[in-house]
């Protein structure tokens, strides 16, 4: 498959296991290079702290030329997340909460081509027996990310909307009902 899209990478950081662990999702997007990168990663910043844990920075975004996994732009930051743990547990580190966007690409079965995005530290809903059950506020907050994406962010008098690496578009926004495990690159 060649990647014909532009994309951006957006790097989030937690403590783990003593340590700090990074984790990061990539969004491709119809249309031409952005003229204001750090406009587009603001926005984002600003999307993706509604979801994320307030123990989880958002750190770094990069943006990537079709084909490149060099950057073509770079920011830093220091930004926590907005959500927050009253009377709710966290799951484990390498648990996360799913975000699947199914696409207009078909697979050589004809069976829908999703794009999926991977949020750790996933909240325990209060109460929960099962250990698996998300907070409803962060489950929504991911959602409503997913719809903007599909719907299409404006950065700018722009929209942007998530493609698949070879431009096809997204056409849903689902989060998966239970949090999901995600292995960490060692």
């Amino acid at each position: 498959m060649a990647v014909t899209q532009y994309s951006v990478q957006t790097i989030k950081e937690f403590t783990y296991r003593g340590g700090i662990q990074q984790f990061s999702n990539r969004y491709y997007f119809d249309g031409s290079e952005p003229s204001n990168w750090d406009a587009l990663f603001d926005a984002l910043k600003d999307e993706e702290k509604l979801f994320l844990a307030s123990d989880v920075a958002f750190v770094k975004a990069r943006g990537y030329a079709p084909g490149s996994d060099v950057s073509v732009a770079n920011k830093t930051y220091s930004v926590g997340g907005t959500q927050t743990y009253t009377s709710r547990t966290a799951a484990p580190g390498d648990c996360a909460l799913c975000l699947k966007q199914a696409t207009t690409k078909l697979s050589t079965k004809s069976h829908t081509v999703y794009v999926f995005t991977y949020v750790h530290k996933a909240q325990i809903a209060s109460g929960a027996t099962d250990g698996d059950t998300p907070v409803s506020a962060q489950k929504t907050a991911l959602a409503t990310y997913g719809a903007h994406w599909r719907d299409g962010i404006v950065v700018g008098g722009r929209t942007y909307k998530r493609t698949t690496p070879d431009g096809h578009a997204v056409t849903s926004a689902t989060v998966l009902d239970f949090i999901t495990h995600r292995d960490f690159p060692r």
